[in-house]
């Protein structure tokens, strides 16, 4: 019998969010739905924190490049009450991000707290310092899933654009030894027209799958960071009409996240939406990572009154206009 799409969409978000969260999760998501489809309230749906902008990679793609290192991060302290602030505003996930968020060497009381709240709590990590102990360390201390950057399946054109000498042979021990856990380890990469052509994209996927990864997260380039400079056709229209007709699969493969990346055929922004929102590892609340423009710090006001003032948490507004980088 053919499963239909939905629901391998459905199976999907089971074994990446549901299931290593615990059953606990249901009720948040139940309020969550509550609030955002019936009362209206763009209470979003994920709060992105970064740790911290430093890391050991030089990624020729990096977003995070033009944010400097230079203002002292965010406490243990200062990250658990936006986690608290996040829980009772409703929103039932936390993403942990960077730089390389495993570089903070309290990630795993982080994680603790945010799982403790009965929240989902994934990572985005370039994988360097996903050992077998961090992994099972992470898993003791209640992580959903983590998403592990891999930009290649060949070794040396991953480790090439990364800069950084066995960093695809780490991330990718790194997916194995968080599936042999039972993490859902989701491996996270861009495409270019240039991938699609030479079937880097095919080749990555088969290789997330013997890995026992959970699924593969393609994401479009931003032009922002290091990509700021570049000419605006790293991947054409046809090519992301592309993906969605040809490489995007609702039992392993999607776009941004598997919640809300193709509900309207294409691929969402989750800024216009106001489906998730961005903390800086200083502090600054923004739509999005990408934003330039900061809706107010956490340090010295409250999350809930920073998303209210700026047309979270209220009923019946239009979506923003379209961010310039995506």
């Amino acid at each position: 019998m053919r499963i239909p799409g939905h629901i391998k969409r459905l199976l999907l978000i089971y074994r990446i969010f549901v299931k290593p969260s615990g059953f606990g999760i249901l009720p948040r998501l139940a309020n969550y739905a509550f609030k955002r489809y019936l009362l209206g309230k763009r209470v979003p749906m994920t709060v992105m924190i970064a740790l911290t902008y430093r890391c050991q990679c030089g990624c020729v793609h990096c977003s995070a490049s033009e944010l400097s290192n230079e203002k002292p991060e965010l406490s243990t302290q200062e990250i658990k009450n936006i986690i608290a602030a996040a829980r009772g505003l409703g929103v039932p996930k936390i993403g942990f991000t960077g730089g390389e968020p495993l570089l903070r060497a309290d990630l795993p009381e982080l994680v603790a707290c945010a799982a403790g709240h009965g929240l989902s709590v994934s990572i985005d990590t370039n994988g360097i310092l996903l050992s077998k102990k961090m992994a099972a360390t992470l898993k003791e201390a209640g992580i959903s899933n983590i998403n592990v950057s891999l930009d290649s399946a060949d070794p040396k054109r991953h480790d090439r654009l990364r800069k950084q000498e066995g960093c695809f042979e780490a991330a990718l021990e790194g997916v194995k030894s968080c599936a042999a856990l039972g993490i859902p380890a989701v491996v996270s990469t861009y495409i270019t027209d240039k991938a699609i052509s030479e079937g880097r994209l095919n080749d990555l996927i088969y290789t997330a799958r013997q890995s026992g990864a959970a699924g593969v997260r393609v994401l479009f380039p931003v032009y922002t960071g290091k990509l700021g400079s570049r000419r605006r056709n790293l991947l054409s229209a046809e090519n992301k009409k592309l993906f969605f007709e040809k490489y995007l699969d609702s039992s392993f493969v999607y776009s941004e996240s598997p919640l809300y990346d193709c509900l309207s055929g294409a691929m969402e922004c989750t800024m216009r939406k106001k489906m998730s929102v961005y903390v800086t590892a200083y502090g600054e609340v923004k739509k999005c990572y990408v934003s330039g423009c900061s809706m107010g710090n956490a340090r010295e006001e409250s999350l809930a009154a920073i998303l209210e003032k700026n047309g979270y948490l209220k009923a019946g507004l239009a979506a923003d206009a379209e961010c310039g980088a995506c």
